[in-house]
């Protein structure tokens, strides 16, 4: 961001310069390569402002990668407490159906076994959708590492473009100081 700010005011300044190098210079007649020249410090200056957008919009895809992340680290961590009072809850109810089942009655030993098929067939469906919303989060996790990923091979093309377009404006300034100097 400070990079991309101090480029915009470099790019400023040298345009401001330009025109004042222009301007006192400039006669009743413009040679057809000066404005030649013009054309293509202009056009090298929206090449610079339209890398200078794709280097914007990488930073705001990291940006959003990071955001998804940082919200689905929160639902993992949510899942995880979730998942340790499900196994606690299950646990403490299976215990007594546990102890029931070793008794010597057998009317109390299968009305025993029956409730702990009921628990256990709760605990299972439970458990399917604690895993669903865990496969949800880590889907989300993914998906923001991807886009902070996709954001930085963004960013690494627009840097070059913005230098490759700034070292552009250079060398058409130059040329145009150049030109003038010879009239």
């Amino acid at each position: 961001m400070i990079q991309s700010f101090t480029r915009t005011i470099l790019i400023t300044l040298s345009l401001l310069l330009t025109t004042n190098i222009i301007m006192a210079q400039e006669q009743d007649e413009e040679d057809p390569r000066i404005t030649r020249l013009r054309e293509r410090i202009e056009a090298a200056e929206e090449r610079v402002a339209l890398a200078e957008e794709q280097v914007a919009s990488a930073d705001s895809m990291i940006a959003a990668g990071e955001e998804i992340m940082v919200k689905a680290e929160a639902d993992l961590k949510e899942l995880a407490s979730e998942k340790r009072s499900i196994e606690r809850k299950y646990f403490n109810e299976k215990r007594p159906l546990e102890r029931q089942m070793r008794s010597k009655d057998k009317e109390e030993v299968r009305e025993a076994r029956t409730q702990l098929r009921e628990v256990k067939n709760n605990e299972r469906e439970e458990d399917r959708a604690w895993k669903l919303k865990y496969r949800e989060s880590i889907r989300e996790y993914d998906s923001g590492q991807r886009l902070i990923d996709r954001g930085k091979n963004y960013l690494k093309r627009a840097n070059k473009r913005v230098k490759d377009a700034e070292k552009k404006v250079r060398v058409a300034e130059r040329n145009l100081k150049k030109a003038l100097r010879k009239l």
